[in-house]
């Protein structure tokens, strides 16, 4: 008789294929190996498995499955740069200062140097 502990291991082995996307039957074969338990203790950590990814919510939320955002990015760069000027992080704010600009040019805008060497 397997303790909780090796059955919970079987479960997340499986869960873990599962979302790889392993057929079943393979995926039977392979805990029945590694684990050297029957088919039908692998198909029962399988349903295990499968009842488990179904009762769980740890995917990703609908707005991250989007593209980014790129106006979205500049505001929430454009808030930490406030905070890091209020807060006189020096060092904060150059760096926030160099991402800002990154994050224009990525949009396709056209920045204007205000350098006289340029």
């Amino acid at each position: 008789m397997a303790s909780q502990v090796e059955i919970q291991h079987r479960v997340s082995y499986a869960r873990a294929m599962l979302e790889r996307r392993i057929p079943v039957a393979s995926l039977a074969t392979l805990i029945s190996a590694r684990y050297f338990v029957s088919r039908s203790t692998a198909y029962n950590t399988i349903t295990a498995a499968e009842q488990e990814i179904q009762q769980s919510d740890d995917g990703p939320a609908f707005e991250e499955m989007e593209p980014c955002n790129p106006v979205g990015v500049l505001a929430m760069l454009q808030h930490r740069f406030e905070i890091a000027v209020a807060m006189g992080d020096d060092k904060q704010t150059c760096q926030l200062i160099k991402a800002m600009d990154t994050a224009k040019k990525w949009q396709g805008y056209n920045t204007q140097t205000v350098s006289p060497f340029a």
